[in-house]
């Protein structure tokens, strides 16, 4: 049995799940932002790994997760490793299985993909840097045949399937996402395809610049001719369309330290590994001018969904509600806001949502006065699951996020 190099763990506030970062990666992406590429961390057997995982979680949940994200680097690399893991963490309960990967060895080695359905994996995330031949050589000096095919196979297995490509204008832009999309809609025009922009801050060679909000408005458009189901996030989070802001999580090192990170200890580690790929301080100089794109990530939340309402001056600053694609029926909306007269909770928001878009935003949302298992809701970025539920309190000057796990958002 092989071993795989383990960075760390980490462990949602949101909600229970676990990520595993592995290190190593067959490709060379000229605009990578992982210091998992280029290896570190710790080797363990998928036995040894799987062990640490449950520690873990058992010593901060108290319980094993029902979902996992594996993730790099990239964790095809060693398929006994990865084929153990995958069954380990079905046998551990795991119901969701999710593999983040460029695809290459899926597409190259035969049979992997299915090996990969048998073990129990039920979700794969494909990075799809680009379709022509010679910009994909050019940007991971790998050709990309291989993960055509394994998004292929992947299409025809029961693994749902998820593909994103990075928008880096001038490079990945218009016309590769057209063609991408073409090859999508002949395969499946179903396929979920999520276009996320370019960020040259931490990029391991500034290739190109950050994409503007209407280069991704563009970009969407032109996905969505063909894919029902394309849309812009501002993350490469698992959630469809996008997840709400998660400020720190948990990071658990192969030694079973702990710590609680946020953006800024993340954006640390990578200038430390980018130190030795451009000068320290033109990469500080980026992070102080862009403080991680906040600005233009919050505004691509919403591109692929409807216009906003027109929204009148208000005296307090209201709730603001956010409704995922599948509402947009009932709403006509992406997000509404409501004045609020004190505190209140959101079992009573859900009752003035009914009031003002109906008895079908009831029948979609709610079932016995409690939200459907068919959605999810956040407040200011946390699953009321893990608060008081629909008895969770709410006042002015906070967001709401619906989120629906169908199909199309």
């Amino acid at each position: 049995m092989g071993k795989r190099a383990l960075q760390y763990f980490t462990l949602s506030e949101i909600e229970p799940r676990v990520w595993f970062m592995l290190t190593g990666c067959n490709f060379h992406c000229k605009g990578c932002f992982r210091p998992a590429r280029d290896g570190g961390g710790t080797f363990l057997t998928a036995e040894e790994t799987l062990e640490r995982m449950e520690r873990a979680c058992l010593n901060y949940y108290g319980k094993i997760p029902s979902v996992a994200m594996i993730t790099g680097g990239e964790p095809t690399l060693d398929r006994d490793y990865l084929l153990s893991l995958v069954k380990g963490l079905k046998e551990n309960g795991f119901e969701k299985i999710v593999l983040m990967t460029n695809g290459y060895a899926l597409g190259e080695e035969e049979d992997y993909v299915h090996e990969l359905e048998e073990a129990g994996l039920t979700e794969a995330h494909v990075d799809l840097k680009a379709f022509s031949e010679d910009v994909h050589r050019w940007y991971t000096g790998k050709s990309n045949k291989p993960v055509l095919r394994a998004i292929e196979k992947l299409n025809a297995s029961g693994i749902e399937l998820l593909v994103q490509t990075i928008y880096m204008p001038g490079i990945v832009d218009d016309a590769e996402i057209e063609k991408i999309a073409k090859f999508f809609a002949s395969l499946n025009k179903n396929i979920k395809y999520r276009i996320n922009p370019f960020a040259a801050t931490f990029a391991c060679e500034k290739v190109t610049k950050r994409p503007t909000v209407e280069e991704m408005e563009r970009a969407y458009e032109i996905a969505s001719q063909y894919l029902p189901n394309a849309i812009i996030s501002r993350s490469c989070y698992r959630e469809y369309p996008t997840p709400p802001p998660q400020k720190t999580w948990i990071t658990v090192y192969p030694d079973l330290t702990v710590k609680r990170r946020g953006m800024k200890d993340q954006a640390e580690d990578r200038l430390s590994w980018l130190g030795h790929v451009r000068p320290r301080e033109s990469v500080e100089e980026d992070w102080h001018k862009e403080e991680w794109d906040f600005t233009l990530r919050h505004s691509l939340v919403g591109i692929s969904e409807l216009g906003k309402e027109v929204k009148e001056e208000k005296d307090s600053e209201p709730l603001k509600v956010k409704f995922p694609q599948a509402l947009h029926g009932l709403t006509k909306t992406r997000e509404t806001e409501l004045d609020l007269d004190g505190s209140t909770t959101i079992g009573e928001v859900m009752e003035r949502l009914v009031e003002k878009y109906g008895d079908g935003f009831r029948e979609r949302v709610i079932d016995g006065g409690e939200i459907k298992r068919s959605f999810n809701v956040y407040l200011n970025g946390m699953n009321i699951k893990n608060l008081q539920g629909i008895k969770t309190e709410v006042t002015g000057n906070a967001e709401l996020i619906i989120l629906s796990w169908v199909s199309g958002g």
